[in-house]
């Protein structure tokens, strides 16, 4: 029998169609382990031979068609937190307490992510059903910019790479994957302009970025370092925004700020210094108006210049004289 202890709990081990299966009964004790065991072999036998893994529904779902920067990010990072395993043995529970949860929104999107990953899977006939991830509650948050005074404490304390890579985002509106893996391919110094492919969007379109002068500085200093990637560490592309930026901001007083906070301050200082909404659409890449409403509520301190307009208009009357009257 494929027991084995490990602590104070018995594990399975066993070979099935070529691989190794091993997982916990969640025991002690060796005659309740037995029946886990038992149990776990039988459903291996009743396992169709072309269900497959989850690494190769999710193989399988990459190829269906393109996928954006994004997902593909966080499809990297499910096949590392969670170890692959016949698809018949992919449970709700085994997800759930992998999936990322640095906040609930965070954690739906990955939940997302695999329900449709394995909604793939059950219409390829490969699981009968879809594990239910419950999904988190969300609250509607205020959104957090930074004022000028903020954003310059925090540069002081980011490490030198993130401080390139921050300060482009808050010139460009780009979004943390777009700067992480933005490569001087996308870059026409000349016609200063950067370009975001489709398959890098967040809505599926290209996009279009004119540089400004804070920009065009920043990949100034980023020339020379790496051949493909503008913004690299260490010789290659960064994959996650981590510790240092976590205590940067922390230092400057800013605990819980997070990166894409840097696309709202972006926003917010375009609304304030008298960018139209309909430009500031076109800038940041959204599909639609109704997505950069909410940034005209930040402030009211730009929409002071026409504060006064609600008043009576005094209209002149012109006299016209006729003839001698």
């Amino acid at each position: 029998m494929s027991l084995y202890k490990r602590g104070n709990t018995w594990w399975i081990d066993v070979g099935h169609r070529g691989r190794r299966v091993r997982r916990s009964t969640g025991t002690g004790d060796r005659e309740r382990a037995r029946v886990v065991h038992d149990t776990f072999r039988a459903e291996l036998h009743r396992l169709k031979p072309d269900s497959g893994t989850f690494h190769g529904a999710i193989k399988a779902w990459r190829k269906l068609k393109s996928r954006n920067a994004a997902d593909g990010y966080r499809l990297d990072k499910l096949e590392t937190l969670y170890p692959d395993r016949p698809l018949h043995l992919v449970t709700a529970e085994s997800l759930a307490a992998k999936l990322p949860a640095t906040s609930a929104g965070t954690y739906n999107r990955y939940a997302n992510l695999v329900t449709a990953v394995l909604s793939l899977a059950k219409k390829n006939g490969w699981i009968d059903a879809t594990p239910r991830i419950e999904r988190k509650s969300t609250t509607p948050g205020r959104l957090r910019w930074l004022t000028r005074d903020e954003w310059r404490e925090l540069r002081k304390h980011l490490p030198e790479h993130q401080r390139a890579m921050a300060t482009f985002a808050l010139a460009t509106g780009l979004r943390q994957a777009n700067v992480l893996r933005l490569e001087w391919s996308q870059i026409d110094l000349k016609r200063r302009v950067a370009w975001i492919h489709a398959d890098q969007a967040k809505n599926r379109r290209a996009i279009a970025i004119p540089l400004s002068r804070e920009a065009m500085r920043v990949l100034a200093g980023q020339k020379g370092q790496h051949a493909q990637w503008v913004f690299p560490y260490q010789g290659r592309a960064i994959q996650e925004i981590k510790t240092g930026w976590k205590d940067a901001t922390e230092k400057a007083g800013l605990k819980g700020f997070t990166w894409h906070g840097l696309r709202h301050t972006w926003a917010s200082w375009h609304v304030m210094a008298g960018t139209p909404l309909e430009v500031l659409q076109k800038l940041g890449g959204w599909s639609s108006i109704t997505m950069v409403l909410h940034y005209a509520k930040l402030d009211p301190g730009y929409l002071r210049q026409w504060a006064d307009n609600a008043k009576p208009k005094t209209v002149a009357r012109r006299v016209t004289q006729i003839g001698g009257l």
